[in-house]
């Protein structure tokens, strides 16, 4: 897998962040733990073949 940079920022952030629409709690789980500050742990999971690709995004 490839390993991509992301420089850390010393301001805040203004965006708009549009989440796409999904049945899946655990899509939702992914992207608000990837946007949230720090580390994040996800317990109980659905895996499944849409988290798997979107967890590779």
């Amino acid at each position: 897998m490839d390993t991509i940079a992301i420089p850390v920022l010393n301001r805040p952030v203004d965006a708009t962040v549009e989440i796409p629409v999904s049945k899946s709690i655990t899509n939702r789980a992914l992207l608000v733990a990837a946007l949230a500050p720090g580390d994040s742990i996800l317990e109980n999971a659905l895996f499944s073949e849409d988290w798997h690709l979107l967890s590779l995004a």
